[in-house]
């Protein structure tokens, strides 16, 4: 089994340690989805293989595009295309064809492998022995290795590109955070196209500990495979914990004492429910962080070091932040700004998009995104550039009014948007979802009020049924944003709620 030793000269590059636990543990399980099953030595054998057939294809410093949809085939094409010394984009086969087609416009691959090409690949390589066949060249931890694309829940997906130095920094993170341990098996039971779940997967195998992959998320299907494989620690976005948890009540599910590791990203934990998550999870560590896709960790907080109830937690060891207009200009304790970050888990940069949220300052970091430290140092957002609402002449960040109306026992989900309006500019009108019939617009409208003044407190309530998620789990505002330009126009059924 996978020690704490030191890793062995040259492990410097995303995958490196295969080669260890190919030769420690060859035999036990590596990856398993379903029935498919694959060993240290097989995962090894494969990545080894095709990493040499695509640098002797295309060399180095190419990028290629990842189109297959079975997890077990994407983990391995990821590692092999990072072991040639190539680029792997990972492209979400959800997208429409509309999408897919500006992304290969605007990235221009220089191979796409997809689930048929890679299914043949990996039959051929299976009986080859790596050792009679030339490998390519140990990549470098400054080549550029993995190209993701955010979730694009507030417009076209951005594609980030990542160096092996920056997950590699970010790996010897998580080993001290979440303290992973030699037995455990992992599960990241979403998208492997989003950055939190491919991140987890294979920092997993990076140390040595086995990896439990699901086609797709199903609450039932996920509960039954964490049961079946006695998965210790999940990664997973808040959105997929609380339909496992609602999956789990609602068949009266038997305990998962096995699950000693729940982390969690993407967006506040309520408080309130961290307790209801005891009963199918009664032996779970909850750990949330905040981060985003460019920047990795940023900040943590755990049943140990449970932060004040609104606050994101402390930076984690090695991460700096600054909140201000600029990096070289903080502004005092306790006011708001852009949150800039220095470390070394940072993105290399864009491979495509960007925007004018996005910028550096020397070895800072913005992406948009703003808050406010307290004085012991806690963390709190306030909300994103993109979706500020200017109503009135004020500033509103719409994730603060969100997370107050998610504390309300009646809401399941909750967004704010603004629409166009010829006084104030814009107005703000919350989209709600909520199995409560006693949830009204007035209750809602009096819970907001005791937090916030009456220029934060929506003007217009819309009650929906089916909540749109992105691939990630996360909520898709470009969709919330189209069905409220149909309700809007008339053209759709109607059920606003005016103040």
């Amino acid at each position: 089994m996978p020690d704490e030793t030191a890793l062995d000269a040259g492990e410097s590059y995303v995958g490196a340690t295969l080669s260890r636990w190919a030769r420690e543990q060859p035999t036990l399980l590596a990856l398993q989805c379903e029935s498919q099953t694959v060993c240290w030595a097989q995962l090894h054998r494969r990545v080894e293989r095709l990493a040499s057939r695509l640098h002797a294809e295309l060399g180095v410093g190419c990028a290629v595009a990842l189109d297959v949809s079975d997890p077990m085939s994407l983990i391995q094409a990821f590692l092999a295309v990072g072991r040639s010394g190539n680029r792997a984009l990972v492209l979400d086969t959800a997208w429409p064809d509309a999408q897919r087609a500006d992304i290969d416009r605007r990235t221009e691959p220089d191979r796409v492998l997809d689930s048929e090409v890679l299914s043949q690949w990996l039959a051929e390589s299976e009986p080859v022995d790596i050792d009679s066949h030339p490998s390519a060249p140990l990549p470098t931890p400054d080549q550029p290795f993995y190209v993701g694309f955010t979730s694009g829940s507030t417009g076209v997906p951005k594609g980030y590109r990542r160096r092996h130095a920056s997950w590699l920094a970010s790996f010897e993170l998580s080993r001290v955070l979440f303290a992973l341990q030699p037995g455990d098996r992992v599960m990241a039971p979403g998208s492997l196209a989003t950055s939190l779940h491919l991140y987890g997967v294979i920092q997993a195998l990076q140390a040595g500990i086995a990896v439990v992959l699901v086609p797709r998320f199903r609450p039932r299907t996920v509960l039954q495979a964490m049961a079946d494989h006695s998965v210790s620690a999940l990664y997973g976005t808040p959105t997929q914990i609380k339909l496992l948890l609602q999956a789990a009540q609602r068949d009266s599910r038997a305990p998962l004492p096995d699950v000693r590791h729940l982390i969690i990203s993407g967006a506040k934990w309520p408080d309130d429910t961290r307790q209801a998550l005891r009963q199918p999870f009664p032996n779970a560590a909850l750990t949330e962080f905040y981060g985003t896709s460019e920047m990795s960790f940023i900040a943590l907080h755990n049943d140990q070091t449970r932060a004040p109830q609104g606050s994101v937690g402390r930076p984690v060891p090695g991460v700096e932040v600054r909140i201000g207009p600029s990096a070289q200009a903080p502004v005092a304790t306790g006011e708001r700004g852009r949150i800039w970050v220095r470390s070394a888990l940072v993105f290399d940069g864009y491979e495509c998009g960007g925007g004018d949220e996005i910028a550096r300052d020397g070895d800072w970091l913005t992406v948009g995104d703003h808050g406010y430290l307290d004085d012991a140092g806690y963390l709190y957002l306030v909300g994103r550039e993109k979706r500020m609402i200017v109503s009135s002449g004020l500033n509103l960040y719409p994730e603060e009014v969100e997370a107050w109306l998610l504390q309300h026992s009646g809401v399941s989900q909750a967004a704010l948007l603004g629409l166009p309006d010829a006084l104030r500019g814009q107005k703000v009108a919350a989209v709600i979802q909520s199995e409560a019939s006693s949830v009204s617009a007035e209750s809602l409208r009096q819970h907001c009020r005791l937090r916030f003044p009456a220029s934060q407190v929506p003007k217009v309530w819309y009650f929906l049924e089916q909540w749109p998620l992105t691939q990630s789990g996360k909520t898709d505002f470009v969709a919330l944003e189209r069905w409220l330009r149909v309700v809007e126009a008339g053209t759709g059924p109607d059920k606003a709620i005016p103040t």
